[in-house]
């Protein structure tokens, strides 16, 4: 199996650019970040790929796309939280990869396209998961949108 080098990086960084235009303040996982002024964000985190050698030079690519919403009450918009979990939503689309960097191999052209799995018998769905407010004292509240992808090159 030879698996190109490159290939984790710019799956991460087409993924993070691909949900970077939701139109909602964004971050990366482990970025730092100062929320105190923001009233609605989203936090993207991508497990995988896992890669699989289906034959000599065929590989199937396997990720798991997670983000965070987090929204602040308010007594002007009790739906603040569904607003931005649509827009979310509403993102999880197919993502092209492209070869993104400065590097020799970086060119900009596209390598493949991630497609979101959607199959009931094993349970693979777009999934909302509502965890409501963070503590009594914070008027915070927190869900989830997380999908499955497959590439296959």
């Amino acid at each position: 199996m030879t698996v190109n080098p490159n290939w984790i990086r710019w799956i991460k960084a087409s993924t993070d650019k691909h949900f970077s235009s939701i139109n909602l303040p964004f971050f990366i996982e482990g970025q730092h970040r100062d929320t105190r002024t923001v009233k609605d964000f989203i936090e993207i985190r991508v497990d995988g790929p896992d890669i699989i050698e289906v034959n000599k030079d065929y590989y199937n690519f396997f990720m798991e796309v997670s983000i965070l919403v987090q929204s602040t009450m308010d007594d002007t918009n009790y739906h603040r939280l569904e607003t931005s979990i649509g827009l979310v939503a509403a993102a999880f689309t197919t993502i092209k990869i492209y070869k993104y960097g400065t590097g020799l191999d970086d060119d900009g052209s596209l390598l493949g396209c991630f497609q979101l799995q959607q199959n009931r018998k094993v349970r693979e769905k777009l999934q909302v998961l509502r965890y409501g407010q963070v503590a009594p004292d914070t008027k915070l509240l927190h869900a989830s949108v997380e999908g499955h992808y497959k590439m296959a090159l």
